[in-house]
């Protein structure tokens, strides 16, 4: 029985092999788009097949995934479902779906947050200057700056919903989130945003902010300094509280 290496390696030799001899052949024949998907779903689902074969090959696992993610965009790109903006949102969405299945199986793998998150958030800028319009034509530009804000935000209350003792994550999160609702024509506070734009209320927020955050710091100070039971009373045979 042939190892797992040596059955990686036939099969990218194949397909490498196949897809030269198709692109040579295209030159003078001319194929349609659909013998490249037909090729390349083909072989997919043979990466497919050798990873049930051998569930610990996640290499032939991705591979097919791989070949199909690329079967799919020439299936759909030409028979125009996939237009223009849809086009970056399947491939960035097919980049990133690999990295949550990584973390989905198992939660420990924190790291393939990192690569997904930005990528569907990319996706989520697409889609908003689509769904979203300004009268112009194109996505308003306080819109975008509001979601850009936003989506920077939320990893920050993630992070301190995953982890109370880390109150720190709050505050930036809770400033960038406050930045980000500032934007935009849709908000009723028109005057309150107009004072943001222009400066004086952003210095009373931080003032406010410091002083909050310090009185912050000192109670947890005086609670961790304070002792575990309180001192018995006078004249009482009694121990102090525990």
């Amino acid at each position: 029985m042939l190892s797992k290496a040596a059955r990686q390696s036939l099969f990218g030799g194949g397909v490498l092999i196949l897809i030269g001899v198709l692109w040579l052949v295209n030159w003078s024949v001319g194929f349609s788009p659909w013998v490249w998907v037909a090729f390349l779903a083909g072989a997919g689902l043979g990466a497919f097949g050798l990873t049930l074969a051998d569930r610990s090959d996640g290499l032939m696992l991705l591979a097919g995934y791989v070949l199909w993610a690329i079967a799919g965009l020439i299936a759909l790109v030409p028979s125009g479902f996939l237009r223009d903006e849809a086009i970056a949102c399947y491939v960035l969405s097919t980049i990133a779906l690999p990295f949550v299945v990584i973390y989905v199986q198992n939660r420990a793998r924190r790291w393939a947050l990192i690569p997904a998150y930005p990528l569907l958030a990319v996706v989520g800028v697409i889609a908003v200057s689509v769904i979203a319009p300004a009268e112009s034509g194109r996505v308003s530009d306080d819109l975008i700056s509001a979601y850009v804000v936003l989506v920077i935000a939320i990893p920050f209350f993630v992070l301190y919903a995953w982890d109370r003792t880390r109150w720190w994550a709050l505050i930036p999160g809770s400033a960038l989130a406050v930045l980000g609702l500032s934007f935009g024509t849709w908000l009723p506070w028109s005057s309150v945003r107009s004072s943001l734009i222009a400066g004086d209320a952003v210095k009373v927020a931080a003032a406010l902010a410091l002083l909050i955050v310090g009185v912050w710091i000192l109670v947890r100070a005086f609670v961790a300094e304070a002792p575990s039971g309180a001192a018995a009373l006078p004249g009482s045979d009694e121990p102090p509280a525990a």
